[in-house]
């Protein structure tokens, strides 16, 4: 079985993506120290390593040529900045994935960048040897997949998906299958965008909401979204692009996340009566007033403090 050896100090994350990656049939092991986890992969040797370059406040960007040295290395990070992609390939990286990523193209991006497994030599394979034809019999249990399923392409190379930019004015657009259409949220929009032949970079480009929020929209990753307004924002933009109804998962992520986008209020409750009060603004004026006040007061107290007498003499004159 290949071992992957996951380090991140986001404990939650980590559980999740340990779960995702025994269910694809990966041996998992993980840290969230830094120095640990190096001596974990020198002993372990494991097949790859799925790093978090700001493990332990940045430390895994000066891990990352020594663990590279010794193994394949997908930085999987919250660091997507271009510069930060850029450096991670400059330290050794085999690839780079920033979060939220898909599933599938993490698991389709770690099969990729593997070390091929060793060729296990059986008895059979030393007396075909010996007559000029080798023959390579798996071993029984074997966990590598049928050679027609290995070289199944999960994602769309570069130049494919350059390829269907450029037809997506002559590709036919299919119509929604019933299963689609009562799909939820997230599952709907991917199934519109996907039919109409449009990538995400598209989108972000036309809506002007971030690559990333919309994949986490698709995948109803809610807690990937920024808390408030803005997330609901993002979320009515995308549906109304493409002309579904968003108001069930507004409601969803408001009743979630107690998200009120009207003026923000506080409530008090006295006795069974609950009283609500909204946030408004005071006027410029009455600032004003009070600030002159409050510096009159501090004035006079200052005064009085280091001055008693001034104030006496001031009053009896």
């Amino acid at each position: 079985m290949r071992t992957i050896f996951i380090i991140d100090d986001d404990v939650a994350f980590t559980a999740k993506l340990k779960e995702q990656l025994s269910e694809a049939g990966y041996r998992v092991l993980n840290s969230s120290i830094i120095a640990q986890a190096e001596r974990e992969c020198a002993r372990e040797h494991p097949d790859l390593v799925l790093l978090e370059v700001r493990t332990e406040g940045g430390a895994g960007w000066d891990a990352l040529p020594r663990l590279a040295a010794l193994q394949p290395v997908i930085v999987l990070s919250s660091a997507g900045l271009e510069e930060n992609v850029m450096r991670g390939f400059a330290a050794g990286a085999a690839d780079y994935v920033t979060k939220p990523y898909r599933t599938g193209e993490l698991l389709a991006r770690i099969q990729a960048r593997m070390l091929p497994e060793t060729p296990v030599i059986m008895p059979n394979q030393t007396a075909a040897s010996a007559t000029g034809v080798e023959t390579m019999t798996p071993p029984t249990g074997s966990s590598r997949r049928p050679a027609q399923e290995e070289t199944e392409s999960v994602f769309m190379s570069e130049a494919e998906e350059l390829a269907l930019l450029r037809n997506t004015d002559n590709a036919p657009i299919r119509q929604l299958t019933e299963s689609e259409e009562q799909a939820s949220f997230g599952r709907r929009l991917r199934a519109e965008r996907q039919r109409r032949h449009l990538t995400l970079v598209q989108i972000e480009n036309d809506i002007k909401v971030r690559m990333y929020y919309l994949q986490a929209i698709e995948d109803e990753q809610w807690s990937l979204l920024p808390r408030g307004p803005a997330a609901l924002r993002m979320m009515r933009a995308y549906a109304t692009y493409f002309g579904i109804d968003s108001s069930a998962a507004e409601a969803e992520y408001r009743a979630r996340y107690q998200i009120d986008e009207k003026t923000p209020s506080f409530s008090f409750t006295v006795g069974n009566v609950n009283t609500r009060f909204s946030r408004r603004a005071p006027p410029r004026w009455l600032i004003v007033i009070l600030a002159i006040i409050l510096a009159l007061v501090i004035a006079g107290g200052a005064i009085s403090y280091f001055d008693p007498g001034f104030i006496t003499q001031l009053l009896g004159q």
